[in-house]
């Protein structure tokens, strides 16, 4: 509803109002009601925007504005659906803690009785940890030919060769920035407080170009294996700051991986780019998204996110008691049919799959009489082969949350150091945010993981193998 104050308002003539005409009088109740509910939108908006005004004047004046004083929040009243929370209490995490070393502590003999018999011991473990430098002397034995002219001399360790740290200090490193979002600096700070001898310049230099080609090849294996085995790819992106550029953070995923890259653009050309389509190809198998426009057509099977859905209907906050009381039933009734979809998912059953086609028909087919809230309900109508693509493949989530948690660390990772000033950094994060994610699905220690990378080991299992021996 636009701000032009319809017809049948301007020309009302009070004195002519059949009051017996229910269907009439409802029909103008309901239109003066959508009436004030916008004038109240727009009011509030107006103040809104004229307090900014005020507060500009103010800091113009070298004064300071309104406080921003967020209201409060009434408790939140308890759902009468609510599960009863399980008693909790603390098990016993002994089995699973690895000993390291063992001390046996000895009883004061001087306090024990005349007939005291020895009867064993009683286990008790406790976890620490020990932070120090592990500096190593390496004495290269050294041979010479005189027939030759040559001298021969021992190899150092792979992952020495070349640097002044070893794999487990450029792990610890990687781990403390990638993992933890520790800032270079702290990093610096934390290793001179233990004693190493080492420069900011050689941090970043380890984050960025140690092992990159490997890292790189991880996170291309990775894409490769995951486009192979996936029976439904989810995307979603994010803004991201290159080079004091305005950039985006593009996720490509499922539950078994996670594909990062940054690019200049979000358009639908970047996407086909991502994912190695030609422009007349298209996915053969679902693509789960947020319904952006830049996914549409990427796939014959795309499928469309219902939180984001149900979103656009938490947007809606009226003024009205009655408008209020319509968004509270439409709700119910939504997460009704999202359960009826989560049942199906676990047990396809088509009786169940017409209940639900019915009821989808139903609620989004009808109307209101709130204009917001009607008009919500025909584009839900409009998304229907999306929203329902779950009833073909019921395989697919429902929604699009795991790629929105995986691109959760690259928009953490632009708050706090707000972007990426090199290729070379690009890059980096382009595959630690890969490899991390990626460890995460499959149960990987991603610590462990950047450490057999660093140390050139070939006696682990790479995360592109587990993507393939996933069933």
């Amino acid at each position: 509803m636009d701000g032009t104050i319809e017809r049948e308002i301007i020309d009302l003539d009070v004195e002519k109002i059949d009051f017996d005409d229910k269907e009439q009088l409802k029909r103008l109740i309901l239109l003066l009601l959508n009436r004030i509910e916008l004038l109240a939108q727009e009011n509030q908006l107006l103040r809104e925007q004229n307090q900014l005004l005020k507060d500009e004047i103010a800091h113009l004046k070298g004064e300071k504005g309104k406080p921003k004083i967020p209201p409060n929040v009434p408790p939140r009243e308890k759902s009468p659906k609510a599960v009863k929370p399980k008693k909790w209490s603390k098990s016993s995490k002994n089995t699973e803690i690895k000993i390291d070393r063992e001390v046996h502590i000895a009883v004061n003999k001087s306090i024990l009785p005349i007939d005291a018999v020895y009867v064993g011991e009683r286990k008790v473990v406790t976890q620490s940890i020990v932070i120090k430098t592990d500096n190593v002397a390496y004495y290269l034995q050294r041979y010479y030919s005189r027939s030759l002219n040559k001298v021969f001399e021992a190899e150092l360790p792979e992952d020495i060769k070349g640097s002044q740290f070893g794999a487990g200090l450029k792990s610890i490193v990687a781990y403390l920035h990638y993992k933890c979002r520790v800032p270079q600096n702290k990093i610096f700070d934390l290793l001179t407080d233990i004693g190493v001898i080492i420069s900011e310049g050689t941090i970043s230099n380890m984050l960025t170009r140690d092992k990159a080609t490997e890292f790189f090849k991880e996170k291309m294996a990775i894409l490769e294996a995951g486009m192979t085995k996936a029976k439904y790819l989810q995307a979603d992106e994010s803004g991201a700051r290159h080079q004091a550029r305005n950039c985006y953070l593009h996720v490509i995923c499922n539950d078994m991986f996670s594909f990062f890259t940054i690019k200049d653009r979000k358009s639908r050309s970047t996407i086909y780019e991502v994912l190695g389509l030609e422009d007349d190809e298209r996915l053969e198998i679902p693509f789960v998204t947020d319904g952006a426009r830049q996914y549409l057509d990427v796939s014959k099977r795309h499928a469309k996110c219902w939180i984001h859905e149900i979103r656009h209907y938490k947007k809606l906050v009226p003024f009205l008691d009655h408008h209020r009381s319509l968004i509270d039933k439409v709700m119910d009734q939504l997460w009704g049919l999202f359960d009826l979809l989560n049942r199906y998912k676990n047990h396809p059953d088509n009786s169940l799959r017409v209940i639900i086609e019915w009821k989808f028909n139903w609620l989004f087919s009808r109307r209101t009489g709130y204009t917001d809230l009607d008009e919500r309900l025909a584009s839900t109508d409009a998304n229907r082969d999306g929203l329902l693509k779950v009833l073909d493949y019921p395989f697919i989530p429902l929604h699009n949350n795991a790629a929105e948690i995986a691109i959760r660390e690259g928009v953490i990772k632009r708050k706090i150091s707000y972007g990426t000033r090199s290729e070379l950094g690009k890059r980096a994060w382009e595959n630690m945010f890969s490899i991390m994610d990626t460890c995460r699905k499959q149960d990987v220690n991603f610590f462990h993981y950047l450490n057999g990378i660093f140390s050139s080991r070939d006696n682990f299992p790479r995360l592109a193998d587990l993507i393939y021996n996933t069933v």
